[in-house]
C-alpha cells in the first residue's frame, strides 16, 4: 500500500481553520438521519485511537476506523465529525453527505458542514436547498470569499440576475477580495448572455490590474471568440501573454484561437466556476502545507465537476503531495483513454510512483504509454528525468534522445530543457565532450536560464578550463537567481578553484545561510575557511559537513580525512 504520513496536519487542524459561525437560517426537509447503534458492553476506543492514527498518516481506512468509532459512541459528535472529513477526504462524497446531514441537525453552527450540503445541493441542480444551506456557512477564512460567490452562481443559475449581481456587492468593498468580485461579475454576466454587460464586466475586470489569475483574460478572449471577434481575442491573449512568458495557458489559448477551434474555459457554467474557487483555496492551503483542508476543498470542487479530467489532475496533485499516493492512483485511473488528459496522467502515475518508492512501476507506467503513444515528447522526456533520477544515466540520454529526435511535434516542451538534461546525463556518465555540446546547445537557446549558466559554467572550473568564462557564467545565473543558495556555491567555489580565497569566504558564507543543511556547501567553505588560516571554523564546517550526510562514501571519507589531518593531508591523499 502506497501512503505516507500527512505531515503536521490532520483533524484538529481542519476542525480550527473550517469551523464557521451559523448565520440562521430555515432548515430544508430532513433526509433520513445516519443513525449509530449503541456501543457493546465493554466496547473501547481502539477504533478511535486508531482512526486518528490513520488520518495523520493518510492511510485509506482512516474513515471506516472513525465511522466504527462514532458507532462505538454514538452521541460524541467530535467523532462523527471527523469521520466526515475523513469521508471527504477519501472521496465518498455520497456517505460524508449522509453524515453532514445528521450534524447539521445536531450543530447548526458547523459551517463546514454547511458548505458541503451547499455545494452537494448545488451539484444536484437543487438550487433551494443549495441556498439555505448556503445562508449557514458563515464568514470566516475562506468561506468569507466561498459564501459570497456561492450565493451569487445560485442565484444566477435561478435567472435572478439583479440578486446574484447584489451578493457579490461585499466583496467589491473589500480590497482582496475585489477582483474575484468583478471577476465573477463578468462570468455570470456572460452566462446569462448579456453580451453588453459582460463586455464591459470583463474590461472592468481586466482594466483593474488585480487580477487574481489569468482566468479573466482567458473567459473574456473566449467571450470575444463566441461573438465573432476572434481577432479582437486574439489580440487579448498576446498582449498578457508579454507580460506572463511562460503561461501554458496562455499559450494554449491561443494555439486554439489560431487554429480556429473554441477557446476552452472553465468558467461556462455555475457548477465549474464555482470549482475554480474551491480549487483556489485549496491551492492556497496547500501553500501553507495544511494538508488535509485543500483535499477537502478540492474533493468539493471536484464534486461539482465530476467529468472534468483536468480537475482530477489537478486533485491528484494534491493526494500525491500529501503523500497519499494509494489515493492519487485511484483517481488517475479514473481519467480514461479517451481523454485529453489521459498522457497527463499517465505521466504524473510515473512521477507518484517514483515518488513512493517504485522505481520499477514509474518506468513501466511510461513504457507502456510510449507503446501506444512513441510520438509524444514530453513523455520521452519525462522518462528520461525518472531515469536520470535513478542515476541511469545512460538510459536518461536515449529517452531525451527520443524526445529531441521529435521535436517540432510538441510545442509544450522547451528544447532548451532537453538539451540541457541530455547534457548532464552525457557529463555524469563521464562523457565530457559530447556534453559540453549538449549544454552549449541549451545556453544557445536559452542565454538567460540560470540553471544551464550555473551547470555549464561550475563544469568549466570544475575541470579546471575556461575559468574565465565559467565564472561569468555563473555570475550572471547568482545576479539571475540571488537567493539560490547552489548557484551562490557555485560561485564561491569559482572564487576558491581560481585562488581567491577571500572572495570564497565571503560568497560561500552567503551559500550556506541561503542553504544551511547542505553537506557540500558546508564543506566548501570549511575548505574556504582554511585556506585563509581560520583552521577551528574550518573544522566546525567540515563536522557540520559530515552531520548533515553526504551521499557519497568517498566524501564522507575525504571530510573525515580534513577532520582529522588537515585539508593539505586530504587534498594530498585524494591525488594519490
Amino acid at each position: 500500500m502506497l501512503r505516507k504520513r500527512w505531515g503536521q496536519t490532520g483533524g484538529f487542524a481542519v476542525a480550527a481553520m473550517l469551523s464557521l459561525a451559523a448565520a440562521g437560517c430555515a432548515a430544508p426537509p430532513a433526509p433520513p438521519e445516519f443513525t449509530a447503534p449503541a456501543p457493546a458492553e465493554g466496547e473501547n476506543y481502539a477504533a478511535y485511537v486508531a482512526g486518528r492514527f490513520a488520518v495523520e498518516n493518510g492511510d485509506p481506512r482512516a474513515a471506516d476506523l472513525l465511522l466504527e468509532a462514532a458507532r462505538q459512541d454514538p452521541g460524541n459528535m467530535e467523532i462523527l465529525h471527523r469521520a466526515f472529513l475523513a469521508l471527504i477526504t477519501a472521496g465518498r462524497m455520497s456517505e460524508a453527505v449522509a453524515v453532514a446531514e445528521t450534524l447539521a441537525r445536531r450543530d447548526a453552527h458547523n459551517g463546514i458542514v454547511e458548505l458541503v450540503l451547499a455545494v452537494d445541493a448545488f451539484a444536484r441542480k437543487d438550487f433551494d436547498v443549495a441556498l439555505a444551506h448556503q445562508e449557514r456557512i458563515g464568514s470566516g477564512g475562506f468561506e468569507s470569499l466561498i459564501g459570497p460567490i456561492l450565493k451569487a452562481w445560485v442565484l444566477a443559475a435561478k435567472g435572478d440576475r439583479k440578486s446574484a449581481l447584489g451578493a457579490l456587492e461585499r466583496l467589491r468593498t473589500v480590497a482582496a477580495l475585489r477582483p474575484f468580485a468583478l471577476a465573477h461579475t463578468a462570468y455570470i454576466l456572460d452566462f446569462l448572455g448579456d453580451e453588453e454587460a459582460a463586455a464591459a464586466a470583463y474590461k472592468e475586470a481586466l482594466e483593474s490590474g488585480q487580477l487574481s489569475s489569468l482566468q479573466p483574460v482567458v473567459s473574456y478572449a473566449a467571450f470575444l471568440q463566441k461573438h465573432g471577434r476572434a481577432t479582437e481575442a486574439l489580440a487579448v491573449i498576446e498582449q498578457y501573454a508579454l507580460m506572463f512568458r511562460d503561461s501554458g495557458y496562455l499559450e494554449t489559448a491561443r494555439n486554439r484561437l489560431v487554429a480556429g477551434q473554441p477557446i476552452e474555459v472553465a468558467t461556462t457554467t455555475p457548477q465549474s466556476a464555482l470549482a475554480l474557487v474551491l480549487f483556489r483555496a485549496a491551492r492556497e492551503l496547500e501553500r501553507q502545507e495544511v494538508r488535509q483542508p485543500a483535499i477537502i476543498y478540492a474533493r468539493l470542487a471536484t464534486h461539482l465537476t465530476p467529468q472534468s479530467d483536468e480537475a482530477r489532475l489537478r486533485l491528484a496533485g494534491m493526494l500525491a503531495d500529501a503523500e497519499m499516493y494509494d489515493a492519487a492512483l485511484g483517481v488517475l485511473d479514473a481519467i480514461g483513454r479517451q481523454s485529453p488528459e489521459y498522457g497527463a496522467a499517465r505521466m504524473q502515475v510515473a512521477w507518484i510512483y517514483e515518488r513512493s518508492g517504485d522505481s520499477e512501476a514509474a518506468i513501466g507506467a511510461l513504457t507502456d504509454y510510449l507503446t501506444s503513444e512513441p510520438d509524444n515528447i514530453r513523455a520521452w522526456a519525462t522518462l528520461g528525468d525518472i531515469y536520470r533520477g535513478q542515476e541511469k544515466f545512460r538510459d536518461a540520454a536515449r529517452a531525451y534522445t527520443k524526445a529531441i529526435t521529435g521535436l517540432g511535434k510538441d510545442s509544450e516542451v522547451e528544447p532548451w530543457f532537453l538539451y540541457f538534461a541530455r547534457g548532464i546525463a552525457y557529463e555524469r556518465q563521464g562523457e565530457w565532450e559530447i556534453a559540453e555540446t549538449d549544454l552549449l546547445k541549451a545556453l544557445e537557446l536559452n542565454p538567460d536560464e540560470p540553471q544551464v549558466l550555473n551547470y555549464l559554467g561550475y563544469s568549466w572550473i570544475d575541470r579546471g578550463i575556461h575559468l574565465q568564462r565559467g565564472t561569468e557564467l555563473i555570475k550572471k545565473a547568482a545576479a539571475l537567481r540571488p537567493n539560490d543558495g547552489f548557484i551562490i556555491d557555485s560561485l564561491g567555489w569559482a572564487y576558491y578553484l581560481r585562488g581567491d580565497y577571500d572572495e570564497a569566504v565571503q560568497t560561500l558564507e552567503r551559500a550556506v545561510q541561503l542553504e544551511p543543511t547542505d553537506p557540500t556547501i558546508n564543506d566548501h567553505l570549511g575548505d574556504a575557511y582554511w585556506r585563509v588560516g581560520r583552521e577551528m571554523e574550518a573544522r566546525f564546517q567540515w563536522r557540520h559537513a559530515l552531520a548533515f550526510g553526504p551521499e557519497k562514501e568517498s566524501d564522507r571519507k575525504r571530510i573525515a580525512d580534513k577532520l582529522d589531518f588537515g585539508l593539505d593531508y586530504a587534498d594530498a591523499r585524494a591525488v594519490h
